[in-house]
């Protein structure tokens, strides 16, 4: 029943531990994994702090490049990501089918991705490293009220905001 997983990563610390599970279920179901990662735009903000923080040449160079030499650099850092996996022994690499970067809101790019891939599954992270009090991220939300394919949500082991608190009364599995 599960042929084609979508594995959608946002290149944090817990990336590895996303794809531990995503092989796990892709080895169990005889299953080859779509890696997913989206490339939000820039705001007004980010531009703001582009323009007044990096050097006209350094602006030119961006501009010129544009979001397709982003796209291909983020794009090359993860398949090194998956490469590393399969190095240490963690994930069988054949099973990876591709790996798709592209600019745009996540939730949205995740859906077209899926649609477009015809996959039986997505795998995401549960939190988000915001340490507000919502452990459950924007993302990871939008995805679960939304989604029209079974999501299967990956905690992550150790919160990231709680490891430089040195709290440890809230630990999860």
């Amino acid at each position: 029943m599960i042929k084609r997983i979508l594995l959608a990563v946002d290149l944090g610390v817990y990336t590895p531990y996303l794809l531990q599970h995503a092989a796990s279920l892709s080895k169990q179901y005889q299953a080859s994994i779509v890696v997913v990662h989206a490339v939000q735009p820039l705001g007004s903000l980010g531009h703001a702090l582009l323009q007044t923080y990096l050097k006209p040449e350094t602006r030119k160079v961006l501009t010129t490049t544009g979001m397709d030499g982003v796209v291909e650099q983020i794009r090359t850092k993860v398949i090194d990501i998956l490469t590393d996996e399969y190095m240490s022994g963690d994930m069988e690499l054949p099973r990876v089918e591709g790996v798709v970067v592209k600019p745009g809101e996540p939730e949205e790019v995740i859906f077209d991705t899926a649609a477009e891939k015809q996959v039986d599954m997505i795998i995401l992270g549960s939190c988000s490293s915001d340490p507000s009090g919502s452990h459950l991220g924007a993302v990871s939300q939008k995805i679960l009220g939304a989604s029209k394919w079974p999501v299967y949500l990956v905690p992550y082991p150790y919160p990231v905001w709680l490891q430089s608190s040195g709290r440890n009364d809230e630990r999860r599995l």
